[in-house]
């Protein structure tokens, strides 16, 4: 996007729709038409400000630095005759971390020499080029705030030869052709069996979807958010979550690779092998494995939505679930961690 020497207060005002949607902070102009449908706090709540200098709704909802990191990717320029009265936006979101004694994630700089050295370290990184060649210069703790600072990128390239690359993007919608056969052939298995019992197995079904939003709720916050320090460590967690947080809007990346969906639905099935015979001929095993199948199915699903979904007509409730999310993302990655659901959210207080 070519940069405009200046805009006038006037010109901003013409674009205030949803189509074509701009607004002002701190004198500079930004187009936000692409980032309206992934706001964390809604489309709606953008609209009324549209074509309007943004400064008071901007702290009222108390962003952080990482959503302000992210607004600058959409800037297009000045506004002509702008002077700054009192603190930038910037300066103010600072101040309020300071006063509140916040560990905001999004904060990149600081007092202390180490987080100048730190974020000497950080200029290295060249988003454009590969990924995996530069983790070695994320020493330590840096790669966590690396990872944070950058959130929102569109898109980065992983390796430097291309036939790998490749093999890191799919079309999120695979999952409905692996997991459906799978979901339906357990359940299928499991009402057959020779002690089997339709509504048992149905009942069991339903335990294993909900059970699947706790085993998503303990991987989410104890396996993909785990605190790193060491160059493998930091490696295992850009391939299994990294790469998420710093590209949510890239949908190629948004589901595991078929490759690792089909080593973990065979680890599930051998472990379920292991169910004594006296449960195995009542077929409960496995309308346990379809049922929890089904659930990550449509976490992927319902994860798809709340990163590239706008559907108006969808219950509040869902709203809200994904407003959780994005500001899981963008506000505090040590909130939110449900996705499917907030019951667990709620039942261990990181809501």
């Amino acid at each position: 996007m070519i940069e405009n020497e200046g805009y006038l207060i006037n010109q901003v005002k013409n674009h205030d729709k949803v189509e074509d949607a701009w607004v002002i902070l701190d004198g500079e102009v930004y187009d936000i038409t692409n980032f309206l449908s992934g706001h964390p706090g809604g489309m709606e709540i953008l609209i009324e400000h549209l074509g309007t200098d943004i400064q008071e709704v901007f702290m009222e909802h108390l962003h952080s630095e990482t959503a302000y990191n992210m607004l600058q990717r959409y800037h297009i320029g000045s506004l002509k005759g702008y002077r700054q009265v009192g603190p930038t936006t910037l300066e103010q979101i600072r101040k309020l971390k300071l006063k509140n004694g916040a560990d905001n994630k999004s904060t990149v700089s600081g007092n202390s020499s180490n987080n100048n050295n730190n974020n000497d370290k950080l200029v290295f990184i060249d988003v454009k080029k590969p990924m995996v060649p530069q983790l070695k210069l994320l020493e330590g703790e840096t790669y966590l705030k690396w990872i944070h600072s950058q959130t929102g990128l569109e898109e980065i390239i992983i390796f430097d030869r291309a036939w790998m690359e490749k093999f890191t993007r799919w079309p999120w919608w695979y999952i409905f052709i692996l997991w459906v056969p799978i979901i339906v052939s357990a359940f299928g298995y499991s009402i057959t069996r020779e002690q089997s019992n339709v509504v048992v197995s149905s009942t069991t079904f339903l335990f294993g979807l909900f059970f699947w939003s706790f085993i998503e709720y303990i991987l989410h916050r104890f396996i993909f958010h785990i605190k790193t320090c060491s160059y493998w460590g930091n490696f295992f967690h850009f391939f299994i979550h990294g790469i998420h947080h710093l590209t949510p809007f890239d949908s190629t990346r948004l589901t595991f690779p078929p490759m690792f969906s089909v080593l973990l639905g065979y680890g599930a099935w051998k472990l379920f092998l292991q169910f004594p015979d006296n449960l195995q001929i009542t077929g409960l095993p496995w309308a346990l494995f379809g049922g929890i199948a089904c659930g990550y199915m449509l976490y992927d699903t319902v994860h798809y939505y709340f990163h590239h979904g706008e559907i108006d007509w969808l219950p509040a409730i869902f709203k809200k679930m994904k407003s959780n999310h994005l500001n899981h993302h963008y506000k505090d990655d040590n909130k939110n961690y449900g996705v499917t659901s907030p019951v667990f959210d709620y039942v261990f207080g990181t809501i």
